[in-house]
């Protein structure tokens, strides 16, 4: 019988549906060989590799984003911007939400990202601590130097501080130094780090996209619209290539969900369930494992 080599894919809040994801394989008992992970997919799949249970990462990950640290990140102010509606309360926590990110970002003019190395540190120390090489299930994250632009792998060495590194989001939270690097979020270049697994007989290679798909935007008036179109273009064509290696890539629907919007969690992990339904039934239609 083949067994799971799975890639979680980052994309903040809108990850968690990777618990969601694990516990529909734990409940039909589909057998995980070795997980890597990106950024909220690394600090899921880190986790689930240390505990080797779905509910244990659960309860975990939810102390983890109700920590009154964790709330200090104000990712409400970022989700705002996000979300869409026509009413006169809509608009106006539209705008009063880009208000506030803006003040935010205008920090990053004289420091490196909007929240301090000290904060950040205080809040991943409530991640549980390990290492990598000892985890009961093989574990890898993707992160990327931000000197030398080079995709950083890593399998060995503290699970907490990997973590921080692969989730480092540019601009928001500070580079992490590991070794000889300077380390940020894994997305910028390997968003589902599939490539982490050499093609292998005796194992499928999954990978768990939980990212917004591009989509058709309904007018560009103006430059700067043209340049982030552009980049979204390229940062599709990226994940694409990256994801290519993959036997099978799950997109899950999380519908317009924001990166930010860690109060849907409940809503956001049964979103995960669902694909991981979706997954199980094209194992079994086509005989895979």
């Amino acid at each position: 019988m083949k067994k799971l080599a799975v890639a979680l894919g980052g994309g903040g809040a809108r990850g968690l549906a990777h618990i969601g994801f694990l516990r529909i394989l734990e409940k039909e008992k589909l057998p995980i060989s070795r997980i890597s992970g990106c950024s909220m997919g690394a600090m899921i799949g880190g986790a689930y590799c240390l505990f080797q249970d779905v509910k244990q990462v659960e309860e975990h990950t939810y102390r983890f984003i109700n920590n009154p640290l964790f709330k200090e990140f104000n990712f409400d102010d970022f989700a705002s911007i996000d979300r869409h509606g026509e009413d006169i309360r809509s608009k106006a926590t539209l705008v009063l939400g880009r208000i506030k990110v803006g003040i935010s970002f205008f920090r990053t003019l004289a420091h490196s990202s909007i929240y301090d190395l000290e904060v950040v540190e205080k809040i991943y120390a409530e991640y549980p601590e390990a290492q990598i090489e000892d985890l009961p299930v093989p574990f890898s994250v993707t992160a990327n130097d931000i000197l030398t632009g080079k995709e950083v792998r890593i399998d060995s060495g503290s699970l907490r501080k990997a973590i921080q590194a692969s989730s480092a989001v540019p601009g928001y939270f500070p580079p992490v130094p590991y070794n000889k690097f300077m380390l940020v979020d894994g997305g910028v270049t390997n968003l589902v780090p599939t490539n982490h697994f050499q093609k292998n007989e005796n194992e499928l290679i999954v990978g768990v996209d939980v990212s917004q798909p591009m989509k058709k935007p309904t007018e560009i008036k103006s430059g700067i619209m043209i340049l982030q179109r552009a980049e979204a273009i390229r940062e599709d064509h990226l994940a694409q290539l990256k994801m290519s290696s993959a036997d099978k890539i799950v997109h899950c629907n999380l519908h317009n969900v924001s990166w930010a919007a860690f109060d849907k969690a409940d809503e956001i992990i049964k979103m995960g369930e669902t694909a991981g339904k979706q997954f199980v039934r094209w194992v079994d239609k086509n005989k895979i494992l």
